[in-house]
């Protein structure tokens, strides 16, 4: 994977992780649930290409 790739898969996360936040402090609990399970696709992502390098 290219460090242009990385960047943006980081670029994704921080989204989501802000996205995430907004929606905790609108309580909108259902989108927050469904925040949480993407960001934890993108971390395991993530973390397999760091392995592989």
């Amino acid at each position: 994977m290219t460090q242009e790739e990385k960047t943006t898969q980081l670029k994704k996360l921080e989204a989501l992780v802000l996205f995430q936040k907004d929606c905790l402090n609108g309580e909108d609990w259902d989108d927050y649930d469904k925040a949480e399970d993407e960001i934890k696709k993108l971390e395991k992502e993530i973390i397999n290409i760091e392995e592989k390098e």
